[in-house]
């Protein structure tokens, strides 16, 4: 496992800090809530009273709300549990911020499996396929502290609308410089990818499962390579296509439904491009989990748990050499 991050802070409290700062300098900076009272956001409400506004359980009139400011030239953050706003608000999020342009940021706090003992109702593994329909709007998924606070500097400079998947807790430092944000895609080693190597596209959270697939296929002789996808849409499609073009095959790791995430997004590269690579995606199947547990508990039950993902990406990788 990864050593702790560098500051020894939560993912939210990084994101947070750096939206302080900003609405510190900014007074055009707005943040509104609807009733969620996350602990991370005790420091801004108490510094920044006059730019903080809890609107209530009331998501729908929350983006609305945001539009009617930002077309008073106020630059507005939304947060709420993530399928409240992306689910509950879809249609607000279209016609008023979407269609208009604005450039509203929607921060989904509790990403993908999060919520887990809260159920179905709470857990978000249909927001990036239903948020990457919509025209205009940029997605971003940060990983760890870093990405995090570049995430709030990169929807505050943004001329259009922006949703962060934001998750909760302690996640250790994938990046060390901003420098390697920027791009969007990124291999985590910083290695230049190479023809024999095997490819692990992933997203958010699941860095971590993926490095310890990384590890447990280098001690059985498979040279393995892990990217980042920081930002979903608009995706790098050029980066991606040279990654693809110098790999042997491909593999997808997700915490959300496998219609319309990475893995579908890579399909749709390698189809429009004509690239020649085989792929196996990992994610969730079509179905909700009718039971309770932890996310570690959940992960199994839909099958994208770091022993079920390895032993597979073993069999399928080992399938792939006796066709060659």
């Amino acid at each position: 496992m990864s050593k702790l991050n560098r500051k020894n802070i939560d993912i939210m409290t990084a994101f947070f800090q750096e939206l302080e700062k900003i609405s510190k300098i900014d007074k055009n900076v707005f943040f509104i809530t609807a009733d969620h009272g996350a602990w991370a956001l005790s420091k801004f409400r108490k510094n920044l009273k006059k730019q903080y506004m809890n609107i209530g359980i009331s998501e729908q009139h929350m983006i609305s709300f945001a539009a009617g400011m930002a077309l008073n030239k106020k630059k507005v953050f939304l947060f709420t549990i993530t399928p409240f706003i992306t689910q509950r608000c879809l249609e607000q999020i279209k016609v008023d911020l979407c269609f208009p342009n604005l450039p509203v940021t929607i921060i989904g706090n509790g990403s993908s499996l999060t919520y887990a003992y809260h159920g179905t109702s709470h857990q978000a593994i249909e927001d990036i396929p239903i948020m990457r329909s919509l025209p205009n709007l940029k997605i971003l998924n940060p990983c760890d502290n870093l990405s995090a606070s570049f995430s709030v500097k990169e929807a505050y400079r943004s001329k259009q609308p922006v949703y962060i998947k934001l998750d909760k807790g302690f996640f250790p430092d994938t990046y060390s410089k901003k420098s390697q944000i920027k791009k969007g895609i990124n291999s985590i080693d910083c290695k230049f990818i190479q023809n024999d190597k095997l490819i692990i596209f992933t997203t958010g959270n699941v860095i971590e499962q993926a490095k310890e697939i990384k590890k447990n296929l280098n001690e059985k002789g498979i040279s393995s390579e892990i990217i980042d996808v920081y930002r979903i849409k608009p995706i790098n499609k050029k980066e991606i296509i040279k990654i693809l073009e110098k790999s042997k095959c491909v593999v997808s790791i997700e915490e959300q439904l496998l219609d319309g995430g990475i893995g579908s997004i890579l399909c749709e590269i390698i189809a429009d491009n004509k690239i020649n690579i085989p792929i196996k995606r990992f994610g969730i199947n079509d179905k909700y989990s009718q039971s309770y547990g932890d996310r570690n508990w959940l992960r199994k039950f839909y099958k994208i748990d770091t022993d079920y993902v390895f032993k597979n990406i073993l069999r399928w990788y080992s399938k792939l050499n006796e066709k060659i």
